[in-house]
């Protein structure tokens, strides 16, 4: 037998407001995304692409429809058992960064330990592997205003992977970087996908970001429009385009 996708809408909406003012964010969206895949989305402002990842990580529920992890419906889950979805299961990188200024990056990156209960010595020792494999042992105690943007990124990274993922959600994660770092961070995500089996989803407006991914998703007036599920076929349409 087959396992299940990682993830699945199954006849997703999302709509926001009533009557005339109802905006369709999501319109009976079908999608399935396996173990270790490494996905894309895009799509024009409007088309759905960010509703959808709130959904995916559990911020939002659907209006209509059902939202399936590891093949289990969260169709009715409470905002408890949501946070506990979110908590153990899945990892956030942001635009923005989303550090505690001041703090160093070790104390950033054991943030979502600590909401855990875990205790500080096991606490530390996770935050400080998890800054090796993004490239930063030795930057431990710098403070977030001491490090570079890509640095940053890095420790952002490092707390998303720290409590180690099933599902890695990235919303623009080069958005606030040059070239050289974007690809220094995107070349990052390839090797966690590859090497430590995390599932990404990244949404991006880059094409050049986007074909990192092995698969794009492009949505479009809140409907699934493209999906380019053949391995380095997004690539080739994007790079072509």
């Amino acid at each position: 037998m087959t396992s299940p996708p990682l993830i699945e809408f199954r006849q997703v909406s999302k709509i926001y407001g009533r009557g005339e003012a109802a905006i369709r964010a999501l319109d009976a969206v079908d999608l399935s995304i396996g173990t270790h895949e490494f996905v894309a989305i895009m799509g024009p402002s409007g088309s759905g692409k960010s509703t959808a990842m709130n959904i995916l990580g559990c911020l939002d529920v659907p209006t209509a429809g059902d939202y399936l992890f590891q093949g289990i419906s969260t169709q009715g889950f409470d905002r408890a058992q949501l946070t506990m979805l979110r908590r153990h299961m899945l990892g956030f990188v942001f635009q923005g960064f989303n550090l505690l200024p001041r703090t160093s990056a070790v104390e950033n990156v054991e943030l979502p330990l600590i909401y855990r209960g875990m205790h500080g010595g096991e606490r530390h020792r996770l935050a400080k592997e998890a800054l090796g494999l993004v490239g930063l042992s030795g930057r431990e105690h710098h403070k977030t205003q001491e490090l570079s943007g890509g640095q940053q990124q890095r420790v952002a990274i490092a707390r998303a992977i720290v409590t180690r993922p099933s599902l890695l959600l990235a919303d623009e994660p080069t958005g606030n970087l040059d070239t050289r770092t974007s690809v220094e961070i995107m070349d990052l995500m390839t090797r966690l996908n590859r090497e430590q089996g995390i599932t990404v989803v990244m949404v991006t407006h880059e094409p050049d970001i986007a074909a990192y991914a092995q698969r794009l998703l492009r949505f479009v007036d809140g409907r699934l429009e493209t999906d380019g599920a053949d391995g380095g076929k997004a690539e080739h349409v994007l790079r072509d385009a």
